[in-house]
């Protein structure tokens, strides 16, 4: 009884670790162009369509990769992210920058659903997917100089 037990654990913390939300930032350089390509995404859980259960963390400062009940994938969330990436780029590389080529996508899934039939299984809108993706080019001005940089 007691190895059922810790075996129930075990997989329901694995479960929620798989089912955890995740908000990441990639980011590529143009070497070419000397511009950086930068795609900003989140995703999670829902019930119901409409309470959050679990999603990425989109605060600056997180302890977690993960929160629980709040709604973090949201527009709002990830456009703000990005601009602060490109703030921060920009005083990195110590010019003045200019961000271009703003594309987003959103989707939208059943949990229940069969694959490439789109057809969902008798319990529709129990726990559904959500994510979001802003990406866009981060491209330095030019003929600016560069500006000294203050550690």
């Amino acid at each position: 009884m007691r190895k059922c037990v810790i075996l129930a654990l075990v997989f329901g913390l694995v479960g929620t670790l798989c089912l955890s939300g995740c908000f990441s930032i990639d980011r590529g350089p143009l070497v070419r162009t000397n511009e950086e390509h930068v795609l900003v995404s989140n995703y999670g859980w829902y019930l119901f369509h409409i309470i959050p259960l679990v999603c990425g963390n989109a605060a600056e400062d997180r302890v977690l990769p993960f929160i629980i009940f709040r709604n973090d994938v949201t527009m709002d969330k990830i456009q703000t992210r990005f601009m602060n990436y490109a703030d921060s780029y920009g005083r990195r590389a110590g010019v003045d920058i200019t961000v271009r080529d703003l594309a987003y996508t959103t989707r939208e899934s059943v949990l229940f659903e069969i694959p490439g039939i789109h057809f969902p299984l008798p319990l529709p809108y129990i726990l559904t997917y959500r994510e979001i993706q802003l990406s866009g080019v981060i491209d330095r001005l030019q003929g600016t100089v560069p500006r000294e940089v203050n550690p």
